[in-house]
């Protein structure tokens, strides 16, 4: 009788895809207000580096006066090598070019304007680590175009190529939010832009441990969630349990073993930048111009001589 084997996802095997990998992937949590994205990357790192540590500040608290949520997380964090320290990856043998997380501020559920030129200012790499999100928002209510003249230039090391969105089993699901993140995560082509981007997304809805899953309510939510992020239940979400201790079940590897794959397609915006003028674009307040000169050879059309100049 041949032996079935049941494939067993870990650490080390996820670890394994990356060895060969040529640029880190950056993984973005997005969702509402206290729907557990800071500690999905608490849970994240424990479980891939074996170590309870609290990596991300956690727990939304409703304010006294209005009863909404308060934010916890106000900036954009970055949390290098899916948060796991220097140290430890270096005993771990970890690769170079693992992912990154990145955190941000939970957004409303609403569909506007101006909350999808925050996120696609994200996702192009144009936001540094460590920006305030409201300030960010209030910039641009304020005065429309205010982000794209305030950050100019993007960034590679900090384009966005995977999307992870982030909601609560234990409350309505954020359908205006998960259409805004689509609409710029996966924009449709057009006759001046037949490359558009395409980011994959992946689901997670949080707080299992706090719903019944024999309710029909609850499985018409998951269904709900599933089909508005256009999403595969198999191979692109899971039911997600974030625990305050850093334990975390099998079920989380099992996920991470889906999310963490450099083989999954991405089209990134296709944009001419040189990449050896990227640490330049770190500095926001730089003013740079590129001017390349191309000169054939006279007689000889297979080679070429460039010329560069910059100037302020």
């Amino acid at each position: 009788m041949k032996k079935e084997y049941t494939y067993l996802p870990s650490a080390r095997k996820i670890f394994q895809r990356y060895e060969r990998a040529s640029h880190t992937e950056n993984i973005l949590l997005v969702g509402t207000v206290g729907a557990g994205k800071s500690a999905t990357i608490n849970t994240i790192t424990a479980a891939l580096s074996g170590e309870k540590k609290y990596r991300a500040p956690i727990g939304a608290l409703l304010s006294p006066t209005d009863g909404q949520r308060k934010r916890t997380t106000t900036h954009l964090m970055w949390y290098k090598g899916c948060g796991i320290d220097e140290v430890r990856r270096k005993e771990m043998h970890v690769p170079k070019y693992i992912p990154n997380l990145v955190d941000m501020t939970g957004l409303e559920n609403v569909e506007s304007r101006e909350q999808e030129k925050l996120l696609e200012m994200i996702l192009m790499g144009k936001i540094p680590d460590e920006t305030s999100i409201p300030a960010l928002q209030d910039m641009e209510r304020r005065n429309t175009g205010s982000l794209n003249r305030n950050f100019p230039f993007t960034y590679n090391p900090r384009r966005i190529h995977k999307i992870l969105f982030v909601a609560s089993a234990t409350e309505p699901i954020p359908t205006k939010l998960i259409q805004s993140v689509r609409n710029v995560a996966q924009p449709d082509g057009s006759p001046s832009n037949y490359n558009p981007r395409y980011i994959p997304l992946f689901g997670l809805l949080t707080k299992e441990d706090l719903v019944d899953w024999e309710d029909t309510d609850i499985l018409n939510r998951e269904r709900e969630f599933l089909q508005s992020l256009g999403i595969d239940e198999t191979t692109s979400y899971s039911r997600w349990h974030n625990s305050s201790s850093g334990d975390f079940s099998c079920k989380v590897l099992y996920f991470l073993d889906k999310l963490m794959s450099p083989e999954v397609r991405v089209v990134l915006d296709q944009i001419g930048i040189l990449h050896r003028c990227d640490p330049i674009f770190e500095n926001q307040t730089s003013s740079c111009r590129c001017i390349c000169v191309v000169v054939f050879s006279k007689g000889n059309e297979d080679t070429c001589d460039v010329y560069n100049s910059n100037g302020g």
